[in-house]
C-alpha cells in the first residue's frame, strides 16, 4: 500500500489533535509541520520526530513529496492556504469554517472541484456513531415522519466581560458564536436530517460591546455576536429552532441535537457523545448504548470500542480523517456522495451565517438562495 505523505500547517490545539489522529492511520506518515514562530521549531521537531519542521507554511506546500496539507491555522488564514494548496495539486483536509464569507468560500470550494483533488472540511460530530445511529434511523423511517429538529451549543468561555483575548474575539467576522460553534449544529442538523437548511430567522446579541483585555486593561469595542437565537427551515419545510453562545455558565462544549418524528423523538449530547437518547410514547424512554448489538449495521464503521468503553471527541475526529484517507485510497473522494464535511458544506455553512447576519439585520426571514453567490453554487 502506498505511504500517503501529509504536511500539517498550524500546531495548536487542533493541530495537534490531527497528528495524533494521523499517527492511527498505518498508511499515512506526517512528513512535515509548520509552526507560528520559529523559537517553537527546535521543540516541536523532538516532540514529534518529523522530517521537517518550519515556521512558513509556503515550506510545506512546495514541497513535492507531500500528498496532504491539513491546515489547522486560524481562521484568518484558512482562504490563502487552502488556495496555494489546491494551486499545488495537493489534497486538503481543512478546519472549519471555510472562509470567512460565502463568496470566498465558494470559489475555494470551486476551485478544489475544478483541480480534482479531495476536499475534507472538520466538521467531525458527524462522524460520531451516534449521530451517525441517527441519521440511519431517520433515513429508514424509524422516526416517523419529522415534525422539528432543535438544539444549541453552548459554552462560558466568553461569559464575562474580562474574558477577551484576540484569539478568543477576533473581530475578523461580524459573526463569532453563530461562525465558530453555530455552524458545527447546522452540519450536524442538516447530515442527520439528510436536508439543508433553507431559510433562516436569527436574533444575534453582544452581550459585552466593550470588553476588558485582563493583560492591559484597555477598553475593546467588540461588534460580533456573543449569543445568537435562530428559527430554521429545512429543505423539505421541516422546522427548527437552535440556540448558540459562549456565555452561558457551567456548559463547556454543549452541542446538542434533537429530531423529533411522528413515531420516535432522537437526541445526541457532545458531552455524552457515545450515548444516543430515543424518546417514545407507548413504551418508556431508551438510551441506546454506541455498541454492535444495538445499532445498525451502517453506523459499525465508527464503532471502534464495546458498550461502556466511551468513544469521546477524539475518535469522532479519527473516525472523519480515517473516511477521508479511505477516500484517497479507493478513489471514492471523486463520487458525489462521502460521508465526511466537504468543502461544498463549507460553502452551506458560511451561506447559513450570512444569512443569519441578514435576517437580524433586517429582523425577518432569510432564504439561503437570497446570500450572495448562493444561487450560482445551487445549481
Amino acid at each position: 500500500m502506498k505511504t500517503i505523505n501529509v504536511g500539517i500547517i498550524g500546531m495548536g490545539f487542533i493541530g495537534q489533535l490531527h497528528f495524533t489522529a494521523l499517527s492511527c492511520l498505518p498508511y499515512v506518515k506526517v512528513k512535515a509541520l509548520c509552526v507560528s514562530r520559529p523559537e517553537k521549531i527546535a521543540s516541536t521537531r523532538s516532540h514529534y520526530g518529523v522530517e521537517k519542521v518550519t515556521d512558513d507554511w509556503r515550506e510545506i506546500i512546495a514541497d513535492d513529496t507531500i500528498d496532504v496539507i491539513h491546515n489547522c491555522t486560524p481562521n484568518i488564514l484558512h482562504d490563502e492556504i487552502n488556495l496555494a494548496a489546491i494551486h499545488a495539486g495537493k489534497h486538503i483536509y481543512a478546519e472549519k469554517p471555510l472562509s470567512i464569507t460565502a463568496a470566498s468560500a465558494y470559489k475555494i470550494w470551486k476551485a478544489a472541484e475544478n483541480a480534482g483533488i479531495a476536499h475534507g472540511l472538520n466538521h467531525q460530530y458527524r462522524m460520531n456513531a451516534a449521530i451517525q445511529e441517527m441519521h440511519n434511523r431517520i433515513a429508514s423511517g424509524r422516526g416517523g415522519k419529522t415534525l422539528f429538529v432543535s438544539g444549541c451549543y453552548l459554552s462560558d468561555s466568553s461569559a464575562r466581560s474580562t474574558d477577551y483575548t484576540k484569539r478568543r474575539i477576533p473581530e475578523t467576522s461580524p459573526a463569532r458564536a453563530v461562525l465558530d460553534i453555530g455552524i458545527h449544529w447546522a452540519d450536524t442538523a442538516a447530515y442527520v436530517l439528510g436536508q439543508p437548511i433553507a431559510k433562516v430567522y436569527a436574533k444575534m446579541y453582544t452581550h459585552y460591546p466593550v470588553r476588558t483585555d485582563p493583560a492591559t486593561g484597555n477598553k475593546i469595542p467588540v461588534h460580533s455576536d456573543d449569543t445568537t437565537a435562530v428559527m430554521v427551515e429545512f429543505a423539505d419545510g421541516t422546522p427548527g429552532q437552535a440556540l448558540f453562545s459562549k456565555c452561558m455558565l457551567g456548559h463547556k462544549n454543549d452541542l446538542v441535537v434533537t429530531v423529533s418524528g411522528e413515531m420516535q423523538e432522537y437526541s445526541w449530547k457532545q458531552e455524552r457523545c457515545e450515548l444516543l437518547y430515543v424518546g417514545n410514547r407507548e413504551i418508556g424512554n431508551e438510551t441506546v448504548y454506541m455498541n454492535k448489538e444495538f445499532c445498525s449495521p451502517e453506523t459499525f464503521p465508527y464503532i471502534s470500542l464495546p458498550a461502556g468503553h466511551t468513544m469521546g471527541w477524539k475518535d469522532a475526529l479519527l473516525n472523519a480523517v480515517e473516511a477521508f484517507y479511505q477516500s484517497l485510497l479507493d478513489g471514492s473522494y471523486k463520487s458525489a456522495s462521502k460521508p465526511y464535511a466537504t468543502f461544498e458544506d463549507g460553502w452551506r455553512g458560511n451561506c447559513f451565517v450570512e444569512a443569519c447576519l441578514e435576517s437580524a439585520r433586517l429582523d425577518k426571514w432569510i432564504s439561503l438562495e437570497n446570500v450572495p453567490i448562493f444561487a450560482e453554487g445551487g445549481k
